[in-house]
């Protein structure tokens, strides 16, 4: 924050010309707390520099998810221990900052698997067409969900696959089976798994769809 008051003006300007975010942390020191034994530890050895480096990753859980991913992203960051102790007969505290360093990684996490998924940059699909089903959430091209949803009646045994991105090398499966452009994938009663393959260069991005067959 820059803070300037020209001469000839009553009132000063304040410009905002760069960001160096912090996020102070109290936590109760619990015995076997994985949390804490990993912080402890640093506290312990008064670890420095690469020492106290590592990576959060911040989950926008009030958005919707696709599936079980919810728009997340992940920073690197240091961590600074302040002070470990406090009063007597109270529970021990050890407090410590995360700084966050450089800028964050834009992507998707899944609580349940405890997976992060960078956003992609020249692997999003300019089509993606799954039979006649309606994909959740539909698919577009100004979206960055990798993983999808759809259901079929009994009575669809398969679902022809097609997706397009011009200069990209594309391996479409249904389970581990190999389905080429505009062919047919068999469906199974239930849930079965469908990937897309996306490789551009050194990027690669698979794309998740899950398409649910009834039972009768």
């Amino acid at each position: 924050m820059t803070d300037e008051t020209y001469i000839h003006e009553d009132n000063a300007s304040k410009v905002v010309d760069g960001y160096a975010p912090e996020f102070p942390v109290e936590m109760t020191a619990i015995n076997g707390s994985a949390v804490y034994e990993y912080i402890d530890a640093m506290r312990k050895a008064r670890s420095t520099l690469g020492d106290v480096e590592t990576e959060i990753v911040n989950v926008w859980l009030y958005k919707t998810p696709a599936l079980t991913y919810y728009l997340a992203e992940k920073q690197a960051v240091s961590l600074q221990i302040e002070d470990f102790g406090g009063d007597g007969g109270v529970a021990a505290k050890i407090n410590f900052t995360i700084n966050y360093q450089g800028d964050p990684v834009q992507g998707e996490f899944s609580p349940t698997d405890l997976a992060f998924m960078a956003k992609p940059i020249n692997t999003i699909l300019t089509t993606l067409v799954i039979g006649s089903v309606t994909l959740t959430p539909l698919f577009a091209t100004d979206k960055t969900w990798l993983h999808y949803a759809g259901s079929v009646s009994n009575i669809t045994e398969d679902v022809t696959m097609t997706s397009t991105l011009s200069g990209a090398t594309i391996l479409q499966k249904v389970g581990t089976s190999t389905v080429t452009q505009g062919n047919p994938a068999a469906l199974s009663v239930g849930v079965n798994h469908l990937t897309v393959k996306v490789t551009v260069g050194t990027e690669i991005v698979t794309y998740y769809i899950d398409i649910t067959r009834a039972a009768s």
